[in-house]
C-alpha cells in the first residue's frame, strides 16, 4: 500500500459510511487528507481496519468523538510510539490502542467492567508511562539535589570546626 497517495478521508468515509449508511458527516471538519506524516496514516489505516472490520462488534459510537479522537488524540500516539508497526506486531501496544480508542469513545470489551477496563488501561497506556517515567525522573533529580545540599552543608560543619580547632 501506498500511503503517501492514500486518502485518508476516502477511507474514514467509507468506514463511517459502511457502518451508518449516513452520508452527513462529509465532508470532514479537518481533512485527513492534509496529514503527511506516514506514520500516523497507517495508524489511520489500522484503525479504519478495526471499525471496517464487521465481525468486531463494535456497537454505535458518536462520529463526531471519534473524528475528534483521529483528529487530536492520534498524531500524540504517533509521537510517543513512532514506529507504527509496532501497534500491530506488538500485542501490548495493539491492546493500548482498541482500548484508547474504546475509552474516547466509552466503550467496553464484552465482559469487561468499567473497573477491569481502566486498571488494564493504565498499566499499558504509553502516555501514563510517559508521565510516570518523567515524575520519577524528577523525584530523582530532587533527591539528587537534596543529597548535594547535605553533603555541602555536612563540607561546610566540617571546616567551620576545623577552623576552630
Amino acid at each position: 500500500m501506498d500511503l503517501g497517495s492514500l486518502s485518508l478521508d476516502a477511507l474514514w468515509f467509507d468506514v463511517l459510511f459502511s457502518r451508518t449508511k449516513e452520508r452527513n458527516f462529509f465532508p470532514f471538519s479537518k481533512s485527513f487528507d492534509s496529514i503527511t506524516n506516514l506514520n500516523l496514516k497507517a495508524i489511520h489505516v489500522i484503525l479504519a481496519n478495526l471499525f471496517f472490520d464487521k465481525e468486531s462488534q463494535i456497537p454505535e459510537f458518536p462520529k463526531e468523538t471519534l473524528l475528534n479522537y483521529l483528529t487530536n488524540t492520534l498524531p500524540i500516539l504517533s509521537d510517543l510510539v513512532p514506529k507504527f508497526d509496532s501497534w500491530t506486531t506488538d500485542s501490548e501496544r495493539a491492546e493500548e490502542l482498541v482500548r484508547n480508542v474504546f475509552q474516547t469513545l466509552n466503550l467496553l470489551p464484552q465482559g469487561e467492567t468499567k473497573e477491569y477496563f481502566n486498571d488494564r488501561f493504565r498499566s499499558i497506556d504509553s502516555r501514563e508511562r510517559t508521565r510516570i517515567l518523567e515524575e520519577t525522573k524528577k523525584a530523582q533529580e530532587r533527591a539528587k539535589e537534596i543529597l548535594r545540599q547535605m553533603k555541602q552543608k555536612e563540607e561546610e560543619e566540617a571546616a567551620s570546626k576545623y577552623n576552630r580547632e
